[in-house]
């Protein structure tokens, strides 16, 4: 048997599983920024124009950006391309910068699980208060959990980047343009 099922395959499965991931992850985000743009233009046509507003036009929005924000934390995550100073790190080299890039990942992902733990503990609390939202009535523990999920998911995509970076893979530039090595 050669090239199937083997140990070799492994990276490659993660990557087609991780590209696979991404690209829903993306085609998700752009269905809710397209459904906020789209919600946001019949608000402001009814609204300037024929003096109705869209009702919960504001609230699906509210809700729609608070997913897209998480849909995207794992993508940001897995790039790297969280907000970063660089002042005081841009001199480290060789040994240094490596443990520094590891204490990095260590502190995003232990904020990112703790991020993800007490979005877990608000669903729960939605779940068994029966939340609903304000305007349209909307339940709201469905896109508590999915933010939940969606943040325990950047903290398994952090763990990834830890358990990489300590077993000394170079950071994967190819999702990192323009971030030198």
């Amino acid at each position: 048997m050669t090239g199937t099922g083997g140990a070799a395959d492994i990276p490659s499965r993660g990557a087609r599983l991780w590209r696979g991931l991404e690209r829903g992850l993306e085609g998700l985000m752009a269905v809710f920024l397209l459904s906020m743009a789209i919600i946001t233009v019949i608000d402001v046509i009814g609204r300037y124009f024929l003096n109705a507003p869209l009702p919960g036009g504001y609230e699906l929005v509210q809700y729609l950006m608070a997913l897209s924000v998480f849909a995207a934390l794992p993508l940001s995550t897995r790039s790297q391309s969280h907000l970063t100073v660089s002042l005081l790190v841009d001199g480290l080299t060789g040994r240094a910068k490596r443990i520094h890039h590891i204490a990095i990942l260590l502190i995003s992902a232990m904020a990112l699980a703790f991020l993800a733990w007490r979005m877990g503990v608000q669903a729960q609390v939605l779940t068994r208060s029966d939340a609903v939202s304000g305007s349209l009535g909307l339940p709201l523990p469905p896109v508590a959990w999915a933010m939940t999920g969606l943040a325990w998911l950047a903290v398994v995509v952090a763990v990834m980047l830890v358990l990489r970076a300590v077993l000394g893979h170079s950071p994967d530039t190819a999702t990192r343009p323009g971030v030198p090595e």
